[in-house]
């Protein structure tokens, strides 16, 4: 069931730093929120991710899938549903969780990075990633009338 209303939250997922995304109450501007670190034991991560979608009432989570150029999924790619899954045990039922192609949006990071005549952290660019994820989430949104990417399976 599709709903407008809530916050988007985006993860970018990397073995060592999470970038993290959110939109504003209606669903329009992506904004970086914070870096959390990764490592070995994903619970902390996704307890703070949970922590986050409780505070900020957030309704649909977005999570960078990792794709080959070919659209094939990799060992990168399974971890980051393996993330997601475990994540799921910490989020009520009605938080929708879409997984999404995420090709080039480090990419896209480092020329917003290159765009603002700054350097940017490795902390800043894992945040800008999760906000060109959330902006193709929600222009995707905006467009199709329907949640971005795919359901976590």
């Amino acid at each position: 069931m599709y709903q407008k209303a809530g916050r988007r939250l985006a993860i970018d997922y990397g073995d060592v730093r999470i970038g993290v995304a959110m939109s504003d109450v209606s669903g329009v501007i992506a904004s970086p929120l914070e870096t959390i670190e990764n490592g070995d034991n994903f619970d902390k991560a996704q307890q703070r991710i949970s922590k986050i979608c409780s505070e900020e009432q957030v309704s649909v989570i977005y999570i960078g899938l990792p794709l080959h150029l070919s659209g094939e999924e990799g060992s990168s790619a399974l971890k980051v549903r393996d993330f997601a899954r475990g994540l799921t045990k910490y989020l009520p039922n009605e938080i929708v969780v879409r997984m999404i192609d995420e090709r080039l949006t480090t990419s896209s990071a480092h020329k917003r990075a290159l765009d603002t005549g700054r350097k940017l952290t490795k902390f800043e660019i894992d945040q800008f990633a999760a906000v060109a994820i959330l902006e193709n989430a929600l222009s995707t949104e905006k467009s199709r009338g329907d949640f971005a990417g795919s359901p976590l399976e």
